[in-house]
């Protein structure tokens, strides 16, 4: 395995990807700009996965904070059989193509939860709806996560990490699948509603051909700077958006809750110079 980036050595200007409790982070809108602005983040964008409640409630907390905040989503797509995450950013929320969209995803996100606690059920581990309404609370995109934590505290798993590990990992028995929309699709409205879009943490499992199918569905750039990607990865990939002409972006992927997150959030993103590029070329 290769080594990660450190997350520790240098503040970083732009954070353009974060998540707060309206998707499966654990701070609220107005507590996610406030730690960023602890961490001395000047730009941040809010991507929840599959919604944008949580970006009027970050705006106005940027506003005091002195924060710019830029628009941002992050939607699960399919592109030739591979299941991967697509940034948006700079779309207008209220868009309906957009709405639309993310509405969708909101009813068949619901309804993976409910099939993964019916087959907890099946397998004898029966979990309140109340928990886990609890846990899923303000979210509009409820999911494993919300589903671990209720585990967690009805005592049927010690541990967050176990209850994935005993039943909701790809391979365990209440696993289903999370809703997914052709990547063409999801581009498509995101440049409808004056976006654009950006394959996130591409790790090192990407083939040229998922980039080159992305590409010709109009992808608009890569998430080139993230705290699991080495110094050799993120050249890599920005020579592959140099010569494509894609834009390059970088973020944290803040949930909370992980001393890992709380390090990587301001030491993992865009510098003055690379922010500057990005929005002048895409906002």
């Amino acid at each position: 395995m290769p080594q990660q980036r450190s997350t520790s050595s240098e503040t970083v200007y732009a954070d353009l990807h974060a998540h707060t409790h309206c998707s499966d982070g654990i701070r609220a809108p107005d507590a996610l700009v406030r730690r960023a602005a602890e961490r001395d983040v000047r730009v941040l964008s809010v991507t929840d996965h599959d919604t944008t409640a949580g970006l009027e409630a970050a705006r106005a907390a940027a506003q005091t904070h002195d924060i710019r905040l830029v628009n941002g989503v992050e939607l699960s797509v399919e592109v030739d059989g591979h299941s991967v995450h697509l940034l948006g950013y700079g779309m207008d929320p209220g868009h309906p193509a957009l709405t639309d969209y993310l509405s969708s995803f909101t009813r068949r996100r619901r309804e993976r939860l409910d099939r993964m606690v019916r087959r907890l059920s099946e397998t004898g581990v029966q979990v309140s709806p109340e928990v886990v309404e609890r846990h899923v609370a303000a979210t509009a995109a409820p999911g494993r996560p919300h589903l671990a934590r209720a585990l967690v505290e009805e005592e049927h798993v010690d541990s967050y990490e176990a209850a994935f590990e005993q039943y909701l990992d790809a391979d365990r028995l209440a696993y289903v699948s999370a809703p997914t929309q052709p990547a063409t699709e999801a581009i498509d409205v995101l440049h409808a509603a004056g976006g654009v879009a950006v394959l996130a943490h591409p790790g090192q499992w990407v083939p040229g051909s998922l980039l080159t199918a992305l590409r010709g569905d109009g992808l608009d750039g890569i998430e080139c700077h993230f705290s699991s990607h080495p110094d050799y990865l993120v050249d890599y990939y920005k020579n592959i958006c140099r010569s494509h002409d894609l834009l390059v972006t970088g973020g944290s992927d803040y949930h909370g809750g992980s001393d890992a997150d709380e390090r990587a959030l301001g030491t993992v993103g865009l510098t003055v110079s690379q922010w500057e590029r990005f929005r002048d070329a895409a906002l």
